[in-house]
C-alpha cells in the first residue's frame, strides 16, 4: 500500500483496500452481532459514557453490513 501511495496509484490503493472490506464477511458480521447482543451495561463496572462509546463502536461497524 505504501508503494502505491508513493507512486500515487489511486486505483491500486482502492483495489488494495477492497481486500480489507469486512462488510460482506459473514464470519465477521456474525461475531460482531453476537458481541452486540451479549453486551450489557453494569453500572458497578463502567460509567454510562463508556457504555455509550461501546454502543457507538457497534453502530459504526454495523452500519455498512447488509
Amino acid at each position: 500500500m505504501r508503494t502505491m501511495m508513493k507512486e500515487y496509484n489511486i486505483q491500486g490503493m482502492w483495489e488494495g483496500m477492497k481486500k480489507f472490506n469486512k462488510a460482506n464477511d459473514e464470519v465477521y458480521i456474525s461475531r460482531l452481532r453476537r458481541e452486540f447482543y451479549s453486551t450489557t451495561f453494569d453500572p458497578t463496572k463502567m460509567r454510562i459514557i463508556e457504555f455509550i462509546h461501546i454502543l457507538n463502536r457497534f453502530k459504526i461497524n454495523l452500519v455498512s453490513t447488509p
